[in-house]
Formats: structure tokens, C-alpha cells, sequence
């Protein structure tokens, strides 16, 4: 993992799927050139979100376990947006659990689905 600027992050968190993603402070970091996670840190949990290149897909497991090993035994909450609830699957295999599904609105003013995938700091099967 190394760390990189929130301006930079940002760009490859738009880049790389999140179209909305706006230029927030928190931990950006890149895994491998591929991967961009993006951890906020709220006291009682950690907020997690990512984004992979395409084509790279494929190794999100490795860089989701990286990730979480750094973070730690906490609480993590992983928002996932509808149009990628296939990546539910690969949190469930981490321990997540879906929390909270409904509509939100974005920073860009569009409405979509989103899915609240919760893992508590007991979970611990990276």
C-alpha cells in the first residue's frame, strides 16, 4: 500500500468507477498501481471505499485483504453502489454483512441505490 494526495486518489476513484467520488480528506492509498482504497476514520469505524482498474478486477481479494489487515480489528462499513453488488459477494467473504439498503443522493445531484455492507471488529477471516 503506498499512500498518495486526495487529488490524485480522487481522480482514480473517478477513473477507475466511482463517477461521484468528490476530492474528501481522508487515507488514500494505492495497492499494487491497480487498486485505490480510500479509508475515513470516524472513531468508531472506519468508512471504506475502492475502486480497481479495469481489467484488474480479478484481484480484489488480494488487495481487499491488504487493506483490511492494515485497518485492523475495527468496525469497517463498505458502501457499495448497486451497480456493483456483484463486489457484495466478495465482501461477504470477509465477513461483511448487508446492514442497510436504499436511495441516496450523490455529491453530483444524482439519485441511486446503495448498499451499507457492515463488518464488525469481531470478524477477523482475511
Amino acid at each position: 500500500m503506498t499512500p498518495i494526495d486526495k487529488i490524485t486518489g480522487s481522480q482514480l476513484m473517478r477513473l477507475w468507477g466511482v463517477p461521484s467520488w468528490p476530492d474528501i480528506d481522508g487515507d488514500y492509498l494505492l495497492w499494487n498501481g491497480v487498486g485505490i482504497f480510500v479509508c475515513l476514520d470516524f472513531g468508531t469505524h472506519v468508512d471504506l471505499h475502492m475502486a480497481m482498474k479495469p481489467g484488474e478486477r480479478h484481484r480484489c481479494r488480494d488487495a481487499v485483504s491488504d487493506v483490511l489487515t492494515l485497518i485492523g480489528r475495527r468496525e469497517v462499513h463498505a458502501p457499495i453502489r448497486i451497480e456493483h453488488r456483484q463486489v457484495c459477494n466478495l465482501a461477504r467473504k470477509f465477513g461483511f454483512k448487508e446492514t442497510w439498503r436504499g436511495v441516496v443522493e450523490y455529491i453530483d445531484d444524482t439519485k441511486g441505490e446503495l448498499i451499507m455492507m457492515t463488518r464488525s471488529a469481531n470478524e477477523w477471516n482475511n
